[in-house]
């Protein structure tokens, strides 16, 4: 099993999300041009997915 990661990133977008526990929920981070994103709402995994996006390890 791997270990959780904290820091996540959309490649396409480049919009930056963290999640401090596993399956806790997603919150933005940054915009892909480093600004502070709209809202800072979080969301469950699933509705991100379900949105488009693709989260994958930000190393």
């Amino acid at each position: 099993m791997s270990k959780h990661q904290r820091n996540l990133i959309d490649p396409t977008t480049g919009n930056r999300f963290t999640q401090d526990r596993p399956y806790g929920p997603v919150q933005p981070v940054t915009s892909s041009d480093g600004t502070p994103p709209p809202s800072q709402r979080s969301r469950s995994w699933e509705h991100l997915v379900a949105s488009g996006y693709d989260l994958q390890p930000d190393d």
